[in-house]
């Protein structure tokens, strides 16, 4: 996306930065949300995109602004004019036309991405133009684009990678990615359980307070979706894995990898490469 944007003014960009921190500690009085508007409404007529882009999320949804799709359409209609994928998917929101959700995706905006991503995948009978989609969401900070990639491995057997996606989820603000991780390492809901389905050894110590991490990570972004927890691979590495090893997991065909030319995406992009050694068996 940063290929097809314009710069950011930095006088403009000390505005938009002030009303975005206000705007994320939630829980907003009318005054605040006024500031938020205003604030966002002087930078954007100071050229800065991402200014325009989130006063025109509060005109579509009402959130710091009272509803006006009228302003949001004008806005994305700027954003369009200045190449931004955003302005595309604010016309997809408003009038359902693929058409715009397309131009959107091909500009890298990561929600266009990763709705195109879901489309393909599954009502398309698993096009693999989906995972190329989600992959490039993900690589954006998309959680949701990753929790999916990870749902898709999951039903295809490629256990670690799934595991690894949805971490990346997790990590990326997405609930159900933790609500994931919670099940996963989950001793199946008996104390003397050993091995959960997928093969890790989730209820051997250290690994068995795992559950009850990503239960209380899974409350904390239901009430704050979005919020980054960026060393969640170190805090929690991957357990080991008695159905399998990592090496013969990574080392099985599979349609994402066949998306990229028979590697896994974190062979390709730097970026998604988990942080962490897994332990060895």
């Amino acid at each position: 996306m940063a290929d097809h944007v314009p710069p950011l003014p930095p006088e403009a960009d000390k505005i938009f930065q002030a009303a975005r921190a206000l705007e994320k500690r939630g829980d907003l009085s009318p005054e605040e949300k006024q500031t938020v508007a205003d604030g966002y409404r002087k930078a954007a007529e100071m050229g800065h995109w991402k200014a325009m882009n989130n006063l025109l999320a509060c005109y579509l949804y009402g959130t710091c602004t009272p509803k006006d799709w009228g302003k949001a359409r004008e806005l994305a209609d700027q954003l369009i004019a200045m190449n931004v994928g955003s302005g595309w998917y604010a016309r997809y929101i408003m009038e359902r036309d693929d058409e715009f959700l397309h131009k959107a995706a091909d500009l890298g905006e990561p929600n266009a991405q990763c709705k195109l991503g879901y489309h393909y995948l599954y009502p398309k009978d698993q096009d693999i133009r989906g995972l190329r989609y989600l992959v490039c969401a993900t690589r954006q900070g998309h959680g949701e684009a990753a929790y999916e990639i990870g749902i898709y491995l999951k039903m295809f057997n490629s256990y670690y990678k799934a595991v690894e996606y949805f971490y990346r989820g997790a990590a990326l603000g997405h609930p159900m990615a933790a609500f994931e991780l919670y099940d996963i390492f989950h001793p199946n809901y008996k104390p003397d359980a050993v091995v959960h389905t997928l093969g890790f050894l989730a209820s051997s110590p250290p690994f068995c307070t795992y559950s009850e991490a990503f239960h209380k990570l899974w409350k904390k972004l239901k009430a704050n979706p979005g919020t980054h927890t960026p060393d969640l691979f170190k805090k929690y590495p991957l357990p080991p894995n008695i159905v399998t090893t990592r090496e013969k997991s990574l080392a099985k065909s599979s349609k994402l990898k066949t998306a990229f030319g028979g590697k896994w995406p974190d062979e390709i992009f730097p970026d998604l490469a988990p942080d962490y050694l897994p332990p060895k068996l």
